[in-house]
């Protein structure tokens, strides 16, 4: 047993009726609350830490100290003697920083922790380390004020989570790389919100000794990876490796030199029949397990679509089931020689029915459901309660195919999962961030991140209404008014543009994001814009409403809120222009149509489509071009340069469809023949890419 002392001297201000009208938000909800009356300076706050104090509870005391001076604007005072302390913490249990195989299983209360703030000052009681983070977490929120008025009300807290497992799975495959710094400023939030796992999804992603062509100058070097987990566990945080043993491994058998190891050419998944597959596995398996300490390891396993594909089609003698079962048994028996408890999805039970009872034992199912829809969960959940097996579950921020996450869809799909699991036991919680789309910024999600961590350590989801105004106060506290009618206001413009977009989602699941880039002059979208046009101003008028909110923020937010509200700027700004692009084509054609082929009278429609500094098309071609500046100065401040490209190359093209129109609206009116009747605006310039 270790103690610490906090000398907090006995000034403190005593607030009645106005004090309990201002309780300050806590999230994640603790397990029990009572406030007294009254609250304590922050100012006068001193910390004594004791020289034989492990390095675990010097972090969590280090923080307290930062935490306390960010409110207080000043240093923390430092105690010089424990005899004339007051306010104490007690650390029942030295070690155990991390999550444990059998935490969910043997009641542990290693997180269990209790806080009181009173006259005498602040005493914290945990069982281990993890819990001390934690009250300090709490303390966090609970500060109120700044400066000479930070205080921290009298408060009696106990808590504990409802689950023992809280994890964020982030996609390091599919979209940018976020930078090493981005991922540990994630790291940082998720804290916040008492996460204790952080899944960290990679296909091709991380060197591996011996594959040096492997996505090269697209991945994380093993020390950054290292770097990554040192800095998570100080946080109380378990990075588990994420790594597709069986499909979704394009990026590598795309590849001459290993494309004999794929079940088809140039396609995603191995050929568990192949010897060469055993080899790299057993290879890649070794320099995963010596990088990642972790005792956990999830295998991936889902969506091995093509080999069922070509057991229909091309090879009838393949029977994918056992060949899936075969490769997992495979993986399973090489992992338990380091002695790793793995987890696997299960969507294939989808085709095959049967396949949970294959499943090796000690294999923990882990189930994923992006909708807020209970029979689809139920799909996935009901094989695996008829086996009575311990699983996981895993929702997702529904953040891939729209430029911003669709807030009400995540925030049911999150809720339904939780009721799901906590229904039947679940061991534990993970919320998916993927980065299919490539295009949106991943610091959109992280409201909704927290979201699904607040709701796994509490139990219950927080109220959809008002989080984001509860959240922007925690972490955006001198502009919080701001951000949380931001928030409020681009969520608003997403389901305006919802009801605009969304029928072609290039075999992604949901999704505006896909349509927005598409030729708003074609025939379709023409009749698509024409019966969607009010939505479409809605979309414009909220998120010009929240340009100005991000913009009023931007002048008053320190360095770090503004890099993350400029983030949300461009977002805001790039849903207004997928309105715009549609309703400026749709008023280009009308305009054009009515005037030179119905009334036949030029009447200054050339001047309004053409004029240098103001006409529609040149409003295009101004907002394409200082979008991919503001776009690639956002994105370069939380990823890495790899796959920008591929983003900018929309704002290229889409450019030279504007510059193209005018051009030849231009070409138009110099050789023009007056006595010519004109055709419609489509027929004279067959607008297109």
């Amino acid at each position: 047993m270790k103690s610490l002392i906090l000398i907090v001297s006995s000034c403190f201000w005593v607030f009645t009726g106005i004090f309990a009208q201002n309780r300050p938000s806590l999230l994640p909800e603790p397990t029990s609350v009572q406030y007294g009356n009254g609250a304590l300076a922050v100012n006068n706050v001193s910390l004594y830490v004791p020289s034989t104090a492990s390095k675990d509870i010097v972090f969590a005391l280090k923080e307290l100290q930062q935490t306390l001076r960010e409110r207080s604007g000043k240093p923390v005072k430092t105690a010089s003697t424990l005899a004339a302390s007051r306010v104490r913490y007690t650390v029942k249990t030295t070690g155990r920083e991390l999550p444990e195989t059998d935490e969910a299983t043997k009641g542990s209360t290693r997180e269990h922790y209790s806080l009181s703030v009173s006259a005498q000052g602040i005493r914290i009681e945990a069982e281990t380390s993890t819990g001390l983070w934690y009250a300090v977490q709490t303390l966090r929120q609970l500060i109120q004020g700044e400066g000479e008025q930070a205080t921290i009300p009298y408060v009696t807290i106990t808590d504990r989570p409802t689950m023992a497992f809280r994890g964020v799975m982030m996609d390091f495959a599919h979209g940018g790389l976020l930078t090493v710094d981005e991922i540990k400023r994630q790291i940082d939030f998720l804290a916040r919100w008492k996460t204790n796992q952080y899944y960290f999804y990679n296909e091709v992603s991380i060197e591996l000794e011996g594959y040096s062509t492997l996505n090269y100058k697209a991945n994380y070097t093993q020390e950054e990876v290292k770097s990554i987990i040192a800095y998570a566990r100080e946080r109380h945080m378990d990075v588990i490796p994420f790594v597709n043993f069986y499909g979704h491994l394009h990026e590598l058998i795309r590849n001459e030199k290993y494309a004999s190891l794929a079940i088809g050419r140039y396609g995603h998944e191995m050929d568990p029949r192949n010897a060469g597959v055993k080899e790299l596995l057993k290879n890649w398996i070794k320099q995963y397990t010596a990088l990642f300490k972790s005792p956990f390891i999830h295998v991936g396993f889902d969506e091995t679509w093509e080999t069922k594909r070509l057991n229909s089609t091309e090879e009838k003698s393949l029977n994918p089931e056992a060949l899936y079962i075969q490769q997992l048994t495979f993986v399973s028996e090489e992992l338990k020689k380091y002695g790793k408890t793995l987890l696997a999805w299960t969507d294939m039970s989808s085709f095959y029915p049967d396949i949970i009872k294959k499943f090796p034992a000690d294999v923990i199912p882990v189930i994923w459901q992006y909708s807020p829809d209970s029979a689809a969960t139920y799909h996935y959940l009901n094989p695996i309660l008829n086996e009575k097996k311990p699983f996981f579950i895993q929702p997702a921020v529904s953040g891939w195919g729209h430029i911003y996450p669709e807030a009400g869809y995540t925030y049911d799909n999150i809720d339904l999962c939780l009721r799901a699991g906590l229904r039947h036991q679940t061991l534990g919680f993970i919320t998916s961030v993927w980065t299919d789309s490539v295009e949106p910024f991943v610091r959109s999600s992280w409201m909704f991140m927290a979201y699904g961590c607040i709701s796994a350590w509490q139990g219950k989801s927080p109220n959809q209404k008002d989080f984001a105004r509860k959240y922007a106060s925690l972490v955006y506290p001198n502009i919080a008014q701001e951000m949380g009618e931001a928030f409020d206001n681009i969520a608003i413009s997403v389901e305006y543009l919802k009801k605009c977009l969304g029928k072609n989602t290039q075999s992604m699941p949901r999704g505006t994001l896909v349509e927005a880039w598409s030729n708003p002059f074609s025939a379709y979208y023409l009749t698509n814009t024409e019966a969607h046009m009010a939505d479409f101003r809605e979309v414009r008028k909220y998120s010009e409403e929240a340009q100005a909110n991000l913009i009023a923020a931007l002048k008053k937010a320190s360095k770090t809120d503004r890099e993350f509200a400029n983030s949300l700027l461009v977002s805001a700004r790039l849903i207004n222009y997928s309105a715009m692009r549609f309703m400026w084509a749709r008023t280009v054609v009308d305009r054009w149509d009515y005037a030179m082929v119905m009334k036949k009278k030029e009447d200054y429609v050339i001047y309004d489509l053409t004029y240098p500094c103001h006409s529609l098309l040149v409003d295009a071609m101004d907002e394409t071009g200082e979008l991919k500046r503001e776009y690639e100065t956002a994105w370069l401040s939380e990823c890495m340069p790899y796959r920008l490209n591929s983003i900018l190359g929309r704002f290229d093209v889409e450019y030279s469809l504007w510059r193209k129109l005018h051009l030849k609206v231009i070409d138009f009116q110099i050789k023009r023949q007056k006595d010519v009747p004109v055709k419609s605006f489509v027929e004279v310039f067959n607008p297109d890419f």
